[in-house]
Formats: structure tokens, C-alpha cells, sequence
């Protein structure tokens, strides 16, 4: 196996346990909130942004501690354990605020480490295997949600709902740990040379914003935080609420078909260019949440396809993105540009989008009394933010520059 190929695997590996160990909770963390720990929507929609503080503080180590003073395999190593060791607190954990407290902690430490496992794929190998590496993270997160239900749900009743898919991300989060340290060396750059509060603070990548393209890239990469959050944070107490059994397994369809759409990313973005690939992915959000405000427990197919066109959804706006922040960003601003994207994208767009999830759950409560909350009212709401942003984004982007994917600088 050459080199190349060997990195490939190994990066592979790291990315099907980076997203296992969120997959675990992620998805069942809103119906162990709402019915365990009974808390309502706008807790539930503050839980989940805690994700996106956490993102937003995120590139003060990605521009501080990677890439300036260790080697990134190690800080990824010192991060994972330290996220699943909270991860195991959290778990017994039953008091909403020291709850809150706890989460927040693990999502300062763990949030950094999403990026920085981008950062390490892209300085090794070149751009066009970056969707082929992060297809195994889809995979990593499929797994998640089958072990969760199939493996964990053979010994513990109603699995969804308890803190034992918590345990199950932290017992993944050390192991992932550990393995980052075998990682091929990702070496400190700029070593020995004067580094100030811009360099530290990873301010470099703010340059980007000169370009009115990207700066639309990342106006959009905010706004889809809506509906991101509403389907991470709502949609399995949805399914849940009306009758769906095995929830957490049949979401994970979603991540099966993120797997598919991924491998035709590198294609398709020669075929149809960023633009068009970016628009597709916002506009089946939207399509997508119109179709969830007519699902009900009888319309299987409708569920199971409404699932499956997750990937279309999250491949071609956020990997796609990914490619083009680093495409833009180049070797000098690499990891602060991908510290700036999960700042905008995982941090505040999860922040607000969560929050304003939460809020939206509010405004439409439940109009018989059988359901949580007026689940159309919900959904058709979040369709029409989603097309909102879609229009705005066709008409504000105009970056034509070609670009090449089989390049890598280092």
C-alpha cells in the first residue's frame, strides 16, 4: 500500500470514530431531554447551541494551539479523551443546570476537533479525497444509530429516551483519542517565527471577507443553521411523538444516503460547479421540510424518503463548502479558514438555529392535545426560512473561478 493510499485508510478510520462519538448522542439527545428528563422546547433548542458556543469558541485553539505550538494529531488526541470524559459525567448528570454547565464544557472541548481533522486530510493528501475520507464519517455516524437501537436496545428498554447512548459516545471518544496519536504528523508550521494576537486568534482568514462571494457563502452557512438544528433537535422526538418505531435506526438512513451522495460530490462539483452544488443542498432543505409537515405514522415511504434525501441536503452544502473554504483559504490560512467556517456554520449558525428551533417549537403548540406540538405548523415554517435563504444565495454568489481538486500543497 503506497503512502498516499495509507494515509487514506488511517484518515478514514479517524473520521468514521470522529463522527461516531457524536452520532451516538446527537440524534437522541431532544426525546432524552424532553421525555426523561422532561424540559421543554426552548431548553432543548439551548441544549443544542451549546454546540454551536463551543463552535464559536472553537477557532481560538484551531488558530492558537494547531498548527503554532503542537503537532495537530496530538492536540486532536488531548481533546477527544478530554471530550469523552465529560461526555461520562454528562451521562449521570439529572440536574438542569449543572446539566447546561456540563454540556458547555464538553462542547468547548470537543467542537475544535471536527476541524482540525479537516485541516489534517487536507494538509496530506489532495483536495478530491477529502469527500472520499469524509464519507467514512457518515459511515461513523450510521453506525452510531444502528448500535444505538440493534446493539444498545436489546438490553435497555426505550433506549432513545436514557443516558445510555451518552456512555456509548464517551467509551468512543477515548478510544478515539488514544488513535489520534498514531496519527501521521501534521508539524508545527511557523516555527520560530513572531507570532501576534491576529496569527494567535486565527484572524488571518477574516481577509476572505473582501470576496463578496464568500461572504454570501458564509451568510447562508448562519442561516441553514435553522433548519439543521430543527432536524437534529426535533425530528426524532417528532417521529417518536407520532408512533415511529426504531427511530434512531431509521434516521440513520439519512446518514446511509450521506454516504452515497458523498462519493459523487468530487463529480458533480466538476459537472455543476460550487454554486450550483451549494444551491442544490439549501434547496433540498427546504423541499424536505415541506414534505415532513404531511408525514404522519402511516406514511412510511414518505418518512423513509423524506430521511433518505439527507444526504443530498448536508453533502452538497457543507462538504462542498468545506472544499471551497479550503480552495479559497490555500496553504497560509488553511486551518484558520476552517476554524472561520465552523465558527459561522457549526457555531453560530447552531447557536441561533437552535434557539430559534426552540422558539419555533414554541409558537406552534399543539392544537389536540395528543401531540407535543403542531408538528406542520413547525415544519412548513422552516421550509419557508430554507427557501428564503436558497433564493438569496443564487442571487448573491458569483465566484467563477475554476479550481483545481487534485492539487495538495501541504
Amino acid at each position: 500500500m503506497n503512502s498516499q493510499r495509507s494515509k487514506q485508510a488511517r484518515f478514514s478510520l479517524m473520521m468514521l470514530m470522529q463522527y461516531f462519538t457524536r452520532g451516538a448522542w446527537f440524534v437522541t439527545l431532544g426525546t432524552y431531554l424532553g421525555k426523561t428528563l422532561e424540559q421543554h422546547g426552548t431548553f432543548i433548542g439551548f441544549s443544542y447551541s451549546l454546540f454551536g458556543i463551543g463552535a464559536i469558541i472553537s477557532p481560538f485553539f484551531v488558530g492558537m494551539i494547531a498548527d503554532r505550538f503542537f503537532p495537530t494529531q496530538k492536540v486532536l488526541g488531548v481533546l477527544n479523551i478530554g471530550a469523552g470524559t465529560l461526555m461520562l459525567l454528562l451521562s449521570e448528570v439529572t440536574d438542569p443546570t449543572t446539566f447546561i454547565l456540563t454540556l458547555f464544557i464538553y462542547c468547548i472541548v470537543y467542537t475544535p476537533t471536527e476541524a482540525l481533522s479537516n485541516s489534517v486530510v487536507f494538509h496530506h493528501l489532495p483536495r478530491r479525497f477529502f469527500a472520499y475520507v469524509r464519507l467514512f464519517g457518515t459511515i461513523g455516524w450510521v453506525f452510531a444509530g444502528l448500535a444505538v437501537n440493534m446493539i444498545l436496545g436489546r438490553f435497555v428498554d426505550n433506549v432513545e429516551a436514557t443516558a445510555v447512548p451518552l456512555v456509548m459516545s464517551a467509551v468512543a471518544s477515548v478510544v478515539l483519542g488514544l488513535y489520534n496519536f498514531s496519527l501521521p504528523s501534521t508539524p508545527v508550521k511557523n516555527q520560530g517565527e513572531k507570532i501576534g494576537i491576529k496569527e494567535v486568534l486565527g484572524l488571518e482568514a477574516l481577509s476572505l471577507l473582501k470576496e463578496r462571494s464568500f461572504t454570501v457563502f458564509l451568510g447562508a452557512s448562519l442561516l441553514i443553521g435553522i433548519p439543521i438544528q430543527m432536524y437534529f433537535a426535533f425530528f426524532n422526538m417528532f417521529l417518536n411523538d407520532i408512533g415511529v418505531e426504531n427511530v434512531a435506526s431509521k434516521m440513520s438512513l439519512g446518514q446511509v444516503s450521506e454516504a452515497v451522495f458523498m462519493v459523487f460530490v468530487p463529480l458533480l462539483i466538476g459537472k455543476v460547479g460550487l454554486k450550483w452544488m451549494m444551491t442544490l443542498g439549501l434547496a433540498f432543505w427546504s423541499l424536505r421540510y415541506f414534505m415532513f409537515a404531511g408525514v404522519s405514522v402511516n406514511a412510511e415511504f414518505l418518512i423513509i424518503f423524506s430521511i433518505l434525501i439527507h444526504g443530498a441536503c448536508y453533502d452538497f452544502f457543507n462538504v462542498t463548502g468545506s472544499i471551497y473554504v479550503d480552495l479559497k483559504a490555500g496553504e497560509r490560512y488553511r486551518s484558520a479558514a476552517q476554524g472561520l467556517f465552523m465558527l459561522v456554520f457549526l457555531g453560530l449558525g447552531k447557536f441561533f438555529g437552535s434557539n430559534l428551533a426552540g422558539l419555533i417549537s414554541e409558537w406552534h403548540p399543539s392544537v389536540s392535545g395528543e401531540q407535543l406540538y403542531d408538528w406542520s405548523g413547525i415544519f412548513n415554517t422552516t421550509g419557508i426560512i430554507t427557501a428564503v435563504v436558497t433564493v438569496m444565495f443564487v442571487l448573491g454568489f458569483h465566484d467563477r473561478q475554476k479550481y483545481d481538486l487534485d492539487k495538495v500543497n501541504g
